[in-house]
């Protein structure tokens, strides 16, 4: 149990006696538990679909369109919504070349507004998708980009490099708020 903190002890066990750990398992084959996620990184769509946020991102962020040296891809889902958003670091050097194939002259900040590429870049991330495996409520319904960094400096990354969530979110709040009204149908 917790050290001189029966409550917490009790919340983290059930009555007849089992540790709850907070790792979700499933059982092989062979019969064997393997740990799979944990219970806190999934998260409870409107519809009672769980999905595994880290996961997500991880698979994502394999998009040639996403930069993962300065942050990657930042999904999120909540309870109100039933599909998930991304809100992505766009990798530029790959935004260069798409307009190059493509013929456009624009400035990259109004080409990152363009729904051209926007469409593209949602296409390339439907193949991630389908590439890792992910479930049907696993597939991003709305993205958005950002090109400024995220590090450890501005809170949206911790010192090891792993995402921040909720300092993304607050960061980019206006541009999440558009983003969740598209994961609402």
């Amino acid at each position: 149990g917790y050290y001189m903190m029966p409550d917490k002890t009790k919340e983290e066990f059930t009555a007849d006696g089992w540790f709850k750990t907070g790792d979700i398992g499933q059982f092989a084959d062979d019969g064997s538990l393997q740990i799979v996620d944990r219970k806190k990184n999934l998260i409870k769509l409107k519809g009672g679909e769980y999905i595994a946020i880290e996961n997500m991102e991880m698979c994502y962020n394999n998009s040639v369109f996403v930069d993962a040296k300065n942050g990657g891809c930042c999904c999120y889902g909540d309870g109100d919504m039933d599909r998930p958003i991304a809100v992505i670091q766009l990798n530029l050097a790959t935004v260069k070349s798409w307009m190059k194939e493509n013929g456009i002259t624009d400035s990259i900040e109004k080409v990152t507004e363009s729904k051209a590429l926007y469409d593209a870049v949602l296409a390339d991330m439907v193949k991630e998708h389908k590439n890792a495996g992910l479930a049907r409520n696993e597939k991003l319904v709305a993205i958005g980009f950002v090109t400024d960094p995220w590090t450890p400096e501005n809170g949206c990354l911790t010192a090891a490099n792993k995402l921040q969530r909720r300092a993304v979110k607050e960061k980019h709040e206006a541009q999440f708020d558009e983003l969740i009204k598209k994961g609402i149908f």
